[in-house]
């Protein structure tokens, strides 16, 4: 009762600070577990007339418990009615939908999908345009269909994401058993994907940090790195990766420096991976203490705010969901897609592609 009660205040709060008004409008979005519990209920909460919430089993949770814990909570909070798990994209409720999210189960949104919804459904990224991944979604079929696609600004008041980052690393050094105060860092990576927060944060604790980024004036580029390490490896405690932009191998034998290398250099230095080009397999055989235990692929984030607990993710949802409310309304009055932008530019922290 605790969890859900805490819960039900930070979706509440959510829905305030972006006055979030779904009603009369249908969402498809996915129902999962640990932070993400709670998503397909804030749309209901936001005034959806009926929320189509696809799930699968995952590593994380079955398809069925998931169900049964989505089911459970929404029935708490009185919107059990307007709340449907499914298991498939069904295309009837995805006829329905003037709302379809990116979320995880959701995707790909690709041409099949694209194809059972109506004209004037519309598509919030719950990211912003530069995490788009091409495997996710066809974009090319989204605009054959007139279906209209912004992502979400994740730097727009009332929305502040980035400042997590530096919380998101701080839990990262405590799983790797070093204690945050007084602890010596390499950070990687740069302003996007937290580098740049990461690098604030721990400045702003009077933590040593040498930081390495291509894409930032007050770092050291990726090239000083090996000799860095070589030089002054021992003296550290810990590596953390946070690149989402530069994809080049960061670890691993064909990268700038390998797993097995830092061993050589360091045993000690514990490696944590919020997101980048890692070389996982030689990491796991390097010896060396790492964190979290599943490293993904670079574009996909291994260690993200969502493992600090539900707030940022119903933050960032609230704000998704705003700029689908904005989008789905604009074109149900019957805006051009060009216009229906401009309108969810200026009502909804929405964000175009670049072009």
């Amino acid at each position: 009762m605790t969890v859900e009660r805490r819960a039900a205040r930070l979706l509440t709060q959510a829905i305030a600070d972006y006055a979030l008004d779904l009603s009369g409008l249908t969402v498809f979005t996915e129902a999962a577990s640990g932070p993400y519990l709670h998503t397909p209920i804030l749309a209901a909460l936001a005034g959806a007339e009926k929320v189509y919430a696809r799930t699968a089993d995952s590593p994380y949770a079955s398809g069925d418990e998931v169900r049964a814990a989505t089911e459970a909570a929404a029935s708490e909070l009185e919107v059990g009615q307007r709340v449907q798990v499914l298991f498939d994209k069904t295309p009837t409720a995805l006829a329905e939908a003037d709302i379809v999210t990116n979320s995880g189960f959701v995707r790909p949104i690709d041409r099949p999908t694209v194809e059972q919804l109506k004209p004037t459904a519309v598509v919030p990224l719950m990211w912003e345009t530069w995490e788009f991944r091409p495997e996710d979604m066809d974009l090319e079929a989204c605009r054959e269909h007139g279906i209209l696609v912004l992502g979400t600004d994740e730097a727009r008041a009332p929305l502040a994401l980035y400042p997590y980052g530096g919380y998101v690393a701080m839990k990262l050094l405590f799983e790797l058993g070093l204690e945050g105060y007084k602890t010596r860092v390499v950070v990687l990576g740069g302003g996007h994907a937290f580098g740049r927060s990461i690098w604030q944060h721990f400045s702003r604790l009077g933590m040593e940090v040498a930081w390495f980024a291509d894409t930032e004036p007050e770092a050291r580029s990726y090239a000083e790195l090996p000799e860095f390490l070589a030089a002054n490896a021992d003296e550290y405690d810990a590596l953390l990766v946070s690149e989402h932009r530069v994809s080049r191998r960061l670890i691993g034998p064909d990268g700038l420096v390998s797993a097995s290398e830092i061993a050589g250099l360091n045993p000690a230095l514990a490696i944590g991976v919020v997101s980048g080009n890692v070389d996982a397999d030689e990491l796991a055989l390097s010896g060396l203490a790492y964190q979290p235990a599943r490293i993904r692929p670079f574009g996909y984030m291994s260690y993200q705010p969502g493992d600090l607990g539900p707030r940022p993710v119903l933050e960032l949802y609230a704000a998704g969901l705003k700029v689908g409310e904005a989008m789905a309304r604009a074109r149900l009055q019957g805006m051009s897609t060009g216009d229906a932008t401009s309108y969810a530019l200026e009502h909804s922290p929405a964000v175009m592609f670049p072009s």
